[in-house]
């Protein structure tokens, strides 16, 4: 299997992470820096892990 498989399973994790750090950023419960740091890295993550996708399968 091409590593470029797994990129796909990464797409809805990133997007998961990306969610409930946007919902931990709006209640606050914990200090302002956590939720942005995981917004950060699942914003990131989505991206590269699209950018991934889209080349090895969708824009061959």
């Amino acid at each position: 299997m091409k590593p470029e498989f797994f990129d796909v399973f990464g797409i809805p994790v990133f997007l998961f992470i990306l969610y409930v750090s946007i919902l931990i950023y709006q209640n606050k419960p914990l200090s302002n820096w956590i939720p942005i740091v995981l917004i950060i890295i699942a914003t990131l993550g989505l991206i590269v892990d699209t950018i991934i996708v889209l080349k090895a399968y969708i824009l061959k």
